[in-house]
């Protein structure tokens, strides 16, 4: 008995060895120079099994892979055809001097070029044993993998030393946002060669989901409901946008440049909780300048006033329907930067905060005379004095067929076309003025009462009394995307080119009836966000509206929308005026699913003081809007109806 359990422990411990033994036969690396466990160790062996790459074999039998050598352009070239599945081609005359019919390097490179993956013209040299490049390499994987290049050629760059003007810059976003590379210490370092080992993992997350790194990191989307407590200027180059208000890595989500304007929705700490490519983000206070409500940075103090109401509510905008950002409680000394038409711009805390006139009392005379910070007014303008009082003021053509409406509350009379001139009184919302004449963002008036004095027409709804209710308007058209943004796309269709189509149908429409029309863009050119605003503050626009088409994950989604935002004062009751007038001409004449006027802080139209939307045609996702959307003739319906909403608009007394 004791002799049958010693034999059954012997061929137990004989079998334990042979699985031993034969697993680590099999753990064995394929290559000496790749041990187990090694970086690339299970990518390279991963592409052995496909029968991508073998390796050199030496005099002593082992075979290696020279991980940390140069990867060349036909090595790739023969990697990608394989990991991909395709086949050589065999050709009778070589598409490159310094490429040879009949070799292994020409049957590779020949498919490969048949298949767009080199950027490259045939007939001069392909340059097969020079070592391929990171710029090089992003395009080959994107082309040979089909990565959709376009779904995030509108993204930020991943990397510091990536812009949009890079050339393979729509590439190199692909194969980062794709899970394919993480670059260099936040550097894409494009000019650097390419080592086998790295080409070889590159290739295996390309080619498999199981290799992928995560995808980059991204901010949670916007709440609609949130509003913006502040505006701050990006002051440094390459500022962090972080998922999370710490630095500790990673919690990347993009960058932003110099002189980029952020819309900021909180605050923690050291931290600014800003807008970013449609989501949250947080950058770090040390490197912004905080804007006032004309977008200028905030200068030195001018005084300070207490308060003398029990609490006295601080805003982020010069209005009451503008987002809360603090109190003072009575009898708290307020320090005070600018004065604006019955406000004080103030801090609390660091934020820019704006507080009533009417609710404190002045305590030490101001130094110097105060500023007024609507953007236009700081604008070069006519600043002739007013005229003496038997003098009749210039009238021009609009002499007596003009006439404004006042739509926001306090706007101050002026003497002269300044916004330091002496105030004759305020005007409040609904009063109506005889319009003389109109100097940029000036219009010299008649006030219901009989006093004469200049207002900022950006406040004024201007309204003709004869002919045409456009003539003289000053209207900016927004086609959305372009240039490097194509927008929404389906298959072969951009947002960006049908969207300028109809822009320029309407503009049409409206020189026709004497509008003065600007827009943005007029062909295939990528205007920032930053400058779609200041070009329409440059033209001395009186409204704005921009135009864009729809797309969802979910083909089902359908219906024309157009979105307004809470802008100074009561300016926002225009806004849905002129958004209900073009949204419901769309619905009508397009026969579209009417998704509604709503209100969300698009960058355009919440960083304008006249009356702004934002019209979404319908969804280039669905295929029956997407069928109208490339239809020239529902292009000219889509025209008419933006056309019909804005005569609608201006002819509502």
């Amino acid at each position: 008995m004791l002799q049958k359990k010693w034999s059954i422990a012997l061929f137990a411990f004989v079998m334990m060895l042979s699985f031993v033994f034969s697993t680590t036969a099999n753990a064995q690396s394929q290559f000496t120079d790749v041990p187990i466990g090694a970086d690339g160790y299970e990518e390279i062996n991963y592409l052995v099994e496909l029968g991508v790459i073998k390796g050199y074999k030496q005099k002593d039998g082992t075979t290696i892979y020279k991980p940390n050598n140069a990867v060349t352009r036909a090595q790739a070239a023969k990697m990608v055809i394989e990991a991909t599945g395709r086949e050589p081609l065999a050709v009778k005359t070589a598409s490159f001097i310094d490429v040879h019919v009949g070799t292994e390097q020409s049957g590779y490179i020949e498919r490969a070029m048949d298949l767009g993956l080199f950027n490259v013209k045939k007939g001069g040299y392909f340059w097969p044993n020079k070592p391929l490049t990171r710029d090089e390499m992003s395009f080959v994987l994107a082309k040979a993998f089909g990565l959709n290049v376009d779904a995030t050629s509108g993204y930020a760059s991943g990397f510091s030393d990536i812009t949009s003007a890079h050339t393979y810059y729509k590439y190199i976003n692909a194969i980062y946002y794709n899970g394919i590379t993480t670059g260099d210490s936040g550097k894409y370092l494009p000019n650097n060669t390419v080592t086998r080992k790295h080409f070889a993992l590159f290739v295996s997350r390309a080619n498999s989901d199981a290799f992928r790194l995560d995808l980059p990191i991204q901010g949670v989307d916007v709440d609609s409901n949130d509003q913006v407590i502040a505006q701050v200027k990006v002051a440094t180059a390459d500022l962090n946008v972080r998922q999370k208000p710490t630095a500790v890595s990673p919690n990347i989500i993009g960058r932003v440049k110099t002189g980029d304007i952020l819309s900021v929705y909180g605050q923690e700490g050291n931290w600014l909780k800003v807008y970013y490519e449609g989501k949250y983000g947080y950058v770090s206070q040390s490197y912004v300048k905080f804007l006032n409500a004309s977008g200028k940075e905030i200068g030195n103090a001018t005084g300070e006033v207490v308060a003398n109401a029990a609490t006295v509510q601080a805003y982020s905008q010069p209005a009451t329907t503008a987002a809360k950002v603090g109190t003072f409680a009575k009898g708290a000394k307020i320090t005070v930067y600018e004065t604006l038409d019955g406000w004080y711009l103030t801090k609390v805390g660091s934020l820019p905060a704006y507080v009533q006139i009417g609710d404190t009392n002045v305590i030490v005379v101001e130094q110097q005379p105060p500023v007024v910070t609507k953007p236009e007014e700081t604008k070069p303008v006519d600043k002739a004095p007013a005229p003496p009082a038997a003098e009749k003021p210039t009238i021009n053509n609009e002499a007596g067929v003009v006439k404004g409406r006042v739509t926001v509350g306090g706007l101050h009379v002026r003497a002269a076309a300044s916004p330091s001139a002496k105030s004759y009184g305020k005007l409040g919302v609904g009063n109506i003025v005889t319009v003389h004449s109109i100097s940029n963002y000036w219009a010299h008036v008649t006030t219901h009462s009989g006093i004469k004095g200049y207002v900022h027409k950006s406040y004024l709804k201007l309204l003709n009394q004869s002919g045409s209710v456009v003539k003289n308007r000053v209207i900016v058209l927004d086609p959305g995307h372009g240039g490097k943004d194509p927008g929404a796309v389906s298959g072969s269709y951009t947002e960006k080119s049908i969207v300028l189509k109809v822009s320029n149908l309407v503009k049409q429409k409206l020189e026709a009836q004497g509008a003065k029309v600007k827009m943005t863009r007029t062909g295939d050119t990528y205007p920032s966000l930053p400058e779609r605003v200041a070009f329409s503050k440059n033209n001395y626009a009186e409204i704005f509206v921009s135009i864009h088409v729809n797309a969802a994950s979910s083909t089902a989604a359908t219906g024309a929308e157009t979105f307004y935002s809470v802008s100074t004062g009561d300016m926002y009751k225009e806004d849905i005026d002129l958004a209900t007038f073009v949204n419901n001409q769309i619905v009508k004449n397009a026969e579209m699913k009417n998704r509604g006027v709503r209100k969300y802080p698009y960058y355009v139209i919440n960083n304008m003081d006249i009356p702004s939307i934002l019209v979404e045609l319908g969804f280039i996702s669905n295929p029956q809007d997407r069928a109208k959307l490339v239809s020239n003739e529902y292009i000219e319906i889509y025209a008419q109806s933006i056309y019909n909403g804005i005569i609608q608009y201006y002819s509502k007394q």
